[in-house]
């Protein structure tokens, strides 16, 4: 049974990899992009301009403020087993890059590409076609403020993200704290846990997508009138300021890495694994205070600002 479950997640690697072939073709090909520029549908635009954007936010900075707030998070629940002071984010920095080089900042990167592939189409789609409807209408445009619907559109566009999300940004804490690969990193937790643990944090993913893009996209739409700053300059600081905004929701974030970790460390019990979201946030207050809740909030800033700028500014 193991060997035919080995087989299948190599079957998916080799997908997932012809998925990243498909993306980089789309990123340096001029006429696939030309293509989907000119088609008529503003859905198959949104869908591959959203790909293209949150792949390419992930490359150019937003992955390694991820893998550094993942450590960060790691190292505060293995401080608190130790029974030991936590490092602080820039020490925790320090020893990922003494460790394993600048490079380890781009741990997981293949998966973290197959989710942007996905993840980034589905929420640009998504948002975009509920805010332009909800904004078309004259009685909901009338009634409603643009911050307001952006609210609405951003929490639908980043809920719908949840299914490709859970199990990918599993993989991608997975490898960034005990390093491997992807591929062996999901073998071994597909043979000792099976679905359920590859969809481990999946409720606190989907509570923290919504609110993050609910956040970023009202809080955007809010600020940017307010921005005496004309064009993209003025777009750019706006994204950067509701990105700082929207940070506010990390302590789902924090219960998201805590819930995950427990799949590959050595220090939890069976219990714990199958705690709630709520029951997981209580867990992190009783043991580090309500400021756990907010561990790794500095490279949580820098993430998000990046995402901001090039899924909401941008677009």
């Amino acid at each position: 049974m193991i060997t035919r479950e080995f087989l299948l997640f190599d079957m998916i690697a080799s997908k997932l990899s012809m998925l990243l072939r498909v993306f980089l073709l789309f990123l340096f090909c001029p006429d696939f992009v030309q293509v989907v520029s000119s088609s008529p549908s503003p859905v198959l635009k949104n869908l591959a301009r959203g790909s293209a954007l949150k792949c390419l936010a992930d490359l150019c900075g937003g992955l390694p403020f991820e893998v550094w707030k993942s450590n960060v998070v790691v190292e505060n629940i293995r401080a608190n087993h130790e029974d030991r002071d936590a490092k602080n984010d820039i020490a925790v920095l320090r020893r990922v890059l003494n460790e394993r080089g600048v490079q380890g900042l781009w741990s997981g990167w293949q998966v973290r590409m197959v989710e942007g592939f996905f993840s980034g189409a589905v929420l640009l789609a998504t948002k975009e076609t509920i805010r332009k409807t909800l904004t078309a209408s004259p009685v909901i445009s009338k009634n409603i403020p643009p911050y307001l619907i952006g609210f609405i559109a951003g929490a639908f566009g980043g809920a719908s993200q949840a299914v490709v999300m859970a199990p990918c940004s599993l993989l991608v804490t997975a490898t960034a704290n005990n390093g491997g690969t992807v591929v062996t990193t999901a073998k071994s937790i597909w043979a000792r846990e099976g679905l359920r643990g590859i969809y481990r944090g999946g409720p606190a993913i989907s509570y923290r997508q919504a609110t993050n893009w609910a956040s970023r996209q009202g809080f955007a739409e809010l600020i940017r009138p307010r921005v005496q700053i004309s064009g993209m300059p003025g777009e750019i600081v706006a994204g950067l300021l509701s990105g700082i905004l929207s940070t506010w929701n990390t302590p789902f974030d924090v219960a998201r890495i805590t819930s995950q970790s427990k799949v590959f460390s050595d220090h939890h019990n069976a219990d714990s694994q199958h705690y709630t979201l709520l029951e997981t946030m209580r867990d992190v207050v009783k043991k580090r205070g309500v400021k756990g809740l907010y561990t790794g909030i500095f490279p949580r800033i820098g993430q998000s600002c990046y995402q901001t700028i090039f899924l909401v500014s941008i677009p």
